[in-house]
């Protein structure tokens, strides 16, 4: 079994290929071809090389473009933002947009996919810029396949990043050992493998140090950096006395695809993903859907951390692994439509009988005077969608209705109705057919493990009634 670590080459990589340092030597580039061009035109660029220059009278003078004239058709404004549009908008995700793309996290389509758009627009002129790059930052999808991508991303103006409200996590499991030795990705890792894979092993050179080595894995803490990634950006304009808003501060729907994280291989999560997922990033989306989950009590407990991500009455969706690493790339696995459940709908219930219990009762009378509790922020719950059908009389204000997806990977558009359980959060259709069969009730349709059902509730309901009569 591998130990969770972060791997030192990877993190050296990633500050050499990071923004920064490309855009300097770019622009150390542009400067060097700069001066050649100054230089062989017999032009100084300071008093310095004046000094070591023989100017040359008469420059070469090059012909005016603007003495040619040429027509062109005229176009209306809509037509022409209707062009720009199509231009700027992809059919598909833009993978680690401003970030150099790492070819192992891609299929072997993603690789040879052409432009994607037609970037050459945003450089006709100053208001086709601008225009073309609110179209593309607001009309795509994006997906990141390494923590860094996501940190480049505050690169971009925050005018633009307000705006996103849904992105893709492409997270893939890393594994390194400084001995030669195979490890197997079993079959059982989708229904559709036929055979076992070697697993994709980075080697490292083994260190006689203290330094801990052999196999180890980057997986459930490269969970956590890429939450971290999502933490409020540092600005030096930005008022000390306010609050620095996230990255993606509008962001409402999260997909994390989760890549070769085997059955009872990995290690247990860390506290660190508990920190990121229910306290700094706590309650802040309304949809999460997470493929790929180890079956098993490491993926049990991340599940548990990662649902901290929701608000209260928030849609979960979990699902079978996407893709499976292969050698140099990934390979695309189908999948069938994932399981859902609401999280925490049964808070609903629980302020309603405090409401019909005494009121007047005053909290502070409760404690010993001058000790004081200070109360947790109430965060509000994911809005409430309207349009759906009727429950029955007899549910009353026990279920709650989502829009969920058809399938795993169908357009987010392409939803259905379904009714779900508030006190166990899953869907209704699941939780009838499981009463049928006493031995069975209760049984979750997605873990196999017993929860609170409808009619335990519905019982607990009648108690209260006869007992308040």
């Amino acid at each position: 079994m591998p130990w969770e670590c972060r791997d030192v080459e990877d993190q050296a990589e990633a500050y050499y290929n990071q923004p920064l340092r490309s855009s300097n030597q770019a622009l150390a580039e542009e400067n060097a071809k700069l001066k050649k061009l100054l230089r062989e035109n017999g032009i100084s660029w300071s008093p310095v090389s004046a000094n070591y220059q023989n100017l040359q009278a008469g420059a070469r003078r090059k012909q005016d473009p603007s003495s040619r004239t040429r027509s062109f058709p005229y176009l209306p404004t809509e037509v022409l933002l209707r062009i720009l549009k199509y231009a700027m908008t992809s059919k598909d995700a833009i993978i680690d947009p401003l970030t150099k793309l790492t070819p192992d996290n891609l299929t072997a389509q993603e690789k040879s996919r052409g432009n994607q758009i037609a970037i050459h627009f945003l450089a006709t002129c100053k208001a086709m810029h601008d225009e073309g790059s609110r179209m593309f930052w607001s009309h795509n999808t994006f997906t990141f396949t390494n923590e860094h991508a996501v940190r480049n991303f505050a690169e971009l103006d925050f005018g633009f990043r307000k705006d996103i409200k849904h992105v893709n996590f492409r997270i893939v499991a890393q594994f390194y050992d400084d001995k030669k030795r195979k490890h197997k990705l079993e079959r059982s890792y989708h229904p559709s493998l036929k055979s076992d894979i070697t697993l994709r092993t980075i080697p490292r050179v083994s260190e006689r140090t203290y330094a801990r080595g052999g196999f180890r894995c980057y997986t459930w803490a490269q969970v956590t950096d890429f939450l971290r990634a999502l933490r409020p950006p540092f600005d030096p304009k930005h008022d000390k006395k306010l609050v620095r808003p996230k990255l993606l501060p509008g962001l409402e729907s999260l997909r994390i695809d989760l890549v070769n994280f085997i059955d009872d291989f990995l290690p247990m999560p860390s506290s660190d993903l508990h920190d990121v997922a229910s306290h700094e990033l706590g309650c802040s989306l309304n949809e999460l859907q997470v493929t790929g989950l180890p079956i098993d009590d490491a993926g049990s407990k991340a599940t548990a951390e990662l649902t901290g991500l929701l608000r209260d009455e928030g849609l979960f969706l979990a699902g079978l692994p996407s893709f499976v690493q292969v050698k140099n790339s990934l390979k695309p696995l189908p999948g069938i439509s994932s399981c859902a459940r609401v999280v925490r709908a049964w808070k609903t219930i629980k302020a309603k009988r405090e409401d019909d219990g005494d009121s007047d009762s005053d909290p502070g009378n409760e404690t010993d005077e001058g000790h004081y509790h200070p109360k947790e922020p109430i965060m509000p719950p994911a809005p409430r969608e309207t349009g759906h059908p009727k429950s029955a009389p007899s549910r009353r204000d026990l279920t709650i209705w989502k829009r969920v997806p058809k399938s795993r990977d169908g357009d987010g558009d392409d939803r259905q109705w379904t009714e779900f359980c508030r006190s166990s959060g899953y869907p209704m259709e699941d939780i009838e057919d499981m009463m049928g069969d006493d031995d069975e009730l209760g049984i979750c349709p997605c873990c196999g493990e017993p929860h609170p059902s409808l009619l335990d509730l519905l019982e607990t309901d009648n108690e209260e009634d006869i007992q308040e009569d």
